[in-house]
C-alpha cells in the first residue's frame, strides 16, 4: 500500500529536518473506504446498484521516530499498524446478491528505516530546501493472514479458511528499498506563501511471495510483491497573523505500477493509480504540530496487470472517493 510511505506533510514553511541533536516523534492515521469499482478509468456503476461492490475499510496508524544527527541529516524509523476489513457479496445460484462475507486483518505492518539529507544548511538563509532520502522496508508485517470466508453453494452456506485478499494484508512479504524527496520554495517577501513537492517510491525487487490468492485465472494464483509510489505538489499559505495556522491545496497521485523497476512483475496485483485534489490544514505551536489532509479523488484507473495482459483480461479494483489523513508531531 502506498499509504505506508506517506503521512500528512508538516508544511513547507517548517524547517527540515529541524535543529541538530533533537528528536521528533509523530503519530499519523489514515482512513479510507474503498467501494467504487473501476476497470481502467471506467466505473462499473452496476456494482453499487446491485449491491455487489467489494468494500474495503482501512485504518493505518503509524508511529515514527526521527533523530537529527545535525541540521541537515536525520534517520527515521516508521512502525505502522493495520486494521482492515473486507466485505464481499454472497451470491446465490442465480447470481443474485443475498448476503455479505466479511474478513479482517489486524497486525503490525512493514516497518521502514529511512535516512534523509538536506541539500542546503537551514541556517544559510535560503528561501527553499530539498531533502533527499534513501532507506529500506522490512517484511515485518504478516503477509498470510487468514480468516473464514463464507459462500453459497447449491443453496447451502459453505465456510472456508483462506488467506485474506492482498489489499488488506498487513505486509507484502519482501524486502524493499525506498527513495524519497521533500522540498519547498518560499514565494513572497513575507514568507507566507510557499510551493511544496514530495514523493516516494518503494522498490520491491522480489517477484512473488508464495502466498496463495485462491484465484483461478492463470498467473493469479500467487500474490505479487509490487512496487508502490506517491507524488504530491501544491501551495501552502500561512500568514503570521494566523498564529501558527496554515492551509494548503495541491495534487496527489499514488498507486501501484504494472511493471516493477527491478525484478519480476508476475503474480496477482491490482496495478493502477488514484489522482486526487488534496486540501490540507495544519497548526504549529512550539514543539507541537497537527496536520489534517483530505485527498479527494478526481481520477481512478485500474490498469491491466501482467496476468491480465497474458490472458486478454482486465481486472477491476475498488477505489475510495476520499481519504482522511491526520498527523501529530512533537519535537524535543
Amino acid at each position: 500500500m502506498a499509504s505506508r510511505l506517506d503521512a500528512p506533510v508538516l508544511g513547507a514553511l517548517d524547517e527540515l529536518p529541524g535543529e541538530a541533536q533533537k528528536w521528533q516523534v509523530s503519530l499519523s492515521w489514515r482512513y479510507q473506504k474503498s467501494d467504487r469499482h473501476f476497470r481502467g478509468t471506467n466505473e462499473e456503476e452496476n456494482r453499487e446498484a446491485e449491491h455487489s461492490e467489494v468494500i474495503n475499510t482501512i485504518h493505518l496508524a503509524e508511529l515514527a521516530i526521527r533523530y537529527n544527527f545535525n541540521p541537515r541529516t536525520s534517520l527515521t524509523v516508521g512502525i505502522p499498524y493495520l486494521i482492515a476489513e473486507r466485505s464481499n457479496p454472497i451470491r446465490d445460484a442465480d447470481r443474485e446478491v443475498v448476503d455479505r462475507s466479511v474478513v479482517q486483518a489486524r497486525a503490525l505492518s512493514d516497518m521502514t528505516l529511512v535516512a534523509r539529507r538536506l541539500l542546503w544548511d537551514p541556517a544559510g538563509g535560503h528561501r527553499g530546501n530539498l531533502s533527499l532520502g534513501f532507506g529500506i522496508k522490512l517484511p515485518t508485517g504478516q503477509n498470510n493472514v487468514v480468516d473464514t470466508r463464507e459462500r453459497e453453494v447449491d443453496g447451502e452456506r459453505v465456510l472456508s479458511v483462506e488467506t485474506v485478499d492482498q489489499s488488506i494484508q498487513p505486509g507484502d512479504g519482501g524486502f524493499g528499498a525506498i527513495v524519497d524527496f521533500s522540498g519547498y520554495r518560499l514565494l513572497d517577501a513575507n514568507n507566507e506563501l510557499a510551493a511544496y513537492a514530495s514523493g516516494a517510491y518503494l522498490i520491491n525487487p522480489e517477484g512473488t511471495s508464495g502466498v496463495q490468492t485462491y484465484r483461478s485465472r492463470p498467473g493469479e494464483e500467487i500474490m505479487s510483491i509490487a512496487d508502490q509510489y506517491v507524488l504530491r505538489a501544491g501551495l501552502l499559505y500561512g500568514p503570521q497573523a494566523w498564529k501558527g495556522w496554515s492551509v494548503g491545496l495541491g495534487g496527489r497521485i499514488e498507486g501501484v505500477p504494472v511493471h516493477d523497476l527491478i525484478g519480476s512483475s508476475e503474480g496477482f496485483r491490482r496495478p493502477g493509480y488514484a489522482l486526487s485534489a488534496e486540501p490540507t490544514v495544519s497548526w504549529t505551536h512550539g514543539p507541537h504540530t497537527v496536520s489534517v489532509g483530505v485527498p479527494i479523488a478526481v481520477e481512478r484507473n485500474r490498469q491491466r496487470s501482467v496476468p491480465d495482459l497474458a490472458n486478454g483480461t482486465h481486472g477491476d479494483a475498488a477505489f475510495a472517493d476520499w481519504l482522511l489523513q491526520v498527523g501529530y508531531w512533537y519535537s524535543f
